[in-house]
């Protein structure tokens, strides 16, 4: 790489971004202020490259500036649940690289961001604390370390490698026998900065030659063609375009997810089933052309299309290209189920009418299964007969009430009313666990044959009388920040099953419409909880992120064992 690289990394960024940023820290004879702007534009760039933001939220996530603790974005995604937290360094000559003190310092300011030390940080960070706040505390968020630079190297040095190597150790640090990463680094420098431009920003059109197998036309009101393409042919567009491919999606690639991992199943598997499994793929090209070959033969038909962008399958096709890069075995087995569809002759905003439409559609999630489960329906009939509502289908239109509630806090209560730290753990961690296999036994354990509706309907009652104490508890705290406040946001599942165990002496009673809870007593038990964890925790785990430490099943039995 060379400097006429930087130069132009430099250009495209500040283009991007600049206009967006937040500069009003930045006095205009600041000798550093191109440096400084350049830095946050590749901040932002590090977000808008990994992850599905506009050139608007990446900017936007950029808090670089006094008191930033070594982090210069911030980025949460809800539909995600991802946040990226990245460290940038605009490296004029490309020739060196951040330190080990400047990783050591983004090292710390992670820390304290999942310690939720708030008043470690600038204005910036403070303003997205309820947004930071709600990725820490959400079920199933994963989290992307992200250094960012110019330099030519392409790996940290050894020492500055071993503060993220540690911290990484540290984060991840889930208990014995539970190898899930929450958290992964990315390190991007000049080369892969160069390269990701060249391949998703490009200006030259994308020209493909499809051929579909049992192919078919639509021609009003526009023109469409759809039929099957093998996976073979798919993984050739990845290796010649990858990001480029999906533009204009709204997606793009999410990186490693459940999704992609069950669409590498498949093609290692299944192969043969990958068209009976998969939702297959939309193209939208300004023109299509079929060929004469096979001439009116529905069986196979070539076709050629100009300027092509997939704007719904991004994870598909993307999968299907990285694992014809790792190992590609089978891939000619596997056939996905392709729409095409031509602008040419449509209306000016139909192309963005069609990437919208296409990327609207609701992910299809385990626990939506779960909603045709016998023990599901059957204590939803029981607690319909009382009056009570269960919802077991995820809809946006449920309201909870004093007589409502749904699957996921039924699940939550369950789980820390079982006593068992794995499960109220898991609670913590990644509630769609429990809905993965509903013959297994992290389902089982929580909805079988001798739960009781109303025992499901009481526990949820318990569980948020213990949540509304606690963010009673938090509400008068001086500050909203710090080991206490952390104390209650991350160790509330832990808490839950402590202050449980005192009130569920007796599971009869809990199997009763009239069942009335002791406020003062569960008020008490909660009290007590808190500070017996509490002392617990400065005594054994001084020193641990408590964001992680709630989430490690067996540092998590300590505690209920010996708090």
């Amino acid at each position: 790489m060379s400097i006429l690289h930087i130069t132009q990394i430099a250009d495209k960024v500040k283009k991007l971004f600049q206009s967006h940023l937040d500069l009003n820290d930045l006095t205009m004879h600041d000798p550093e202020r191109e440096t400084k702007i350049l830095t946050r534009c590749l901040a932002a760039y590090s977000i808008y490259n990994l992850i599905d933001s506009s050139v608007e939220a990446a900017a936007e996530s950029v808090i670089d500036g006094g008191d930033d603790n070594g982090i210069d974005a911030i980025y949460y995604s809800p539909q995600n649940k991802k946040m990226i937290l990245t460290q940038s360094k605009w490296i004029k000559d490309g020739k060196t690289e951040p330190d080990s003190a400047e990783i050591s310092k983004f090292c710390t300011g992670v820390k304290d961001l999942f310690e939720m030390n708030f008043d470690r940080f600038n204005n910036k960070v403070r303003k997205k604390q309820p947004i930071i706040e709600k990725a820490l505390s959400e079920y199933e968020t994963k989290y992307t370390l992200v250094v960012i630079d110019t330099s030519e190297k392409i790996s940290l040095a050894t020492h500055a490698q071993r503060h993220i190597d540690d911290l990484l150790e540290e984060l991840n640090s889930a208990g014995e026998g539970d190898t899930e990463q929450l958290v992964e680094f990315i390190k991007l420098n000049q080369s892969k900065v160069f390269s990701s431009f060249a391949l998703s920003m490009g200006d030259s059109p994308i020209n493909l030659e499809i051929g579909l197998v049992d192919w078919g036309t639509i021609n009003e009101p526009h023109k469409a063609y759809y039929g099957m393409v093998s996976a073979k042919e798919i993984a050739k567009w990845w290796a010649n375009y990858e990001r480029k491919l999906f533009h204009k999606n709204i997606r793009q690639v999410l990186g490693p997810t459940d999704v992609n991992s069950e669409i590498e199943e498949t093609l290692i598997n299944n192969p043969d089933k990958f068209w009976y499994y998969n939702n297959g793929i939309t193209i939208i090209a300004d023109k299509i052309d079929k060929s004469m070959v096979g001439g009116g033969n529905r069986e196979i038909g070539a076709f050629k299309l100009e300027n092509v962008f997939v704007v719904n399958g991004a994870q598909t096709v993307s999968t299907i290209g990285k694992y014809a890069q790792k190992e590609g075995a089978n891939l000619d087995k596997a056939k996905v189920q392709t729409r095409i569809i031509s602008l040419k002759d449509t209306p000016p905003d139909f192309g963005k009418e069609v990437t919208r439409t296409n990327n609207r559609q609701n992910r299809i999630e385990n626990r939506d299964f779960a909603s045709q489960e016998v023990e599901q329906i059957r204590i939803k009939t029981e607690l319909a007969i009382e009056g009570i509502e269960y919802n077991i289908v995820r809809s946006e239109l449920f309201q909870p009430s004093d007589k409502a509630f749904d699957l996921q806090e039924a699940t939550v209560a369950l789980a820390c009313a079982s006593g068992n730290s794995s499960l109220a753990v898991q609670a913590k961690k990644g509630i769609g666990k429990f809905y993965e296999d509903l013959t297994g036994s992290y389902y089982k354990n929580l909805f079988n044959p001798q739960v009781h509706g109303l025992y499901v309907y009481n526990c949820v009652r318990l569980d948020r009388k213990i949540n509304e104490i606690l963010k009673q508890k938090i509400s008068l705290l001086y500050k909203k920040s710090g080991r206490q406040y952390g104390l209650l946001v991350h160790g509330n599942r832990i808490i839950s099953l402590l202050a449980m165990k005192t009130m569920l002496s007796s599971k009869d009673k809990m199997i009763d419409l009239t069942y009335a809870i002791d406020n003062k007593k569960l008020n008490d038990a909660v009290e007590t909880t808190i500070d017996k964890v509490k002392k617990f925790l400065e005594d054994k785990y001084p020193d641990n992120i408590l964001g992680t430490l709630f989430k490690n099943t067996t540092k998590c039995e300590d505690i209920i064992q010996n708090a």
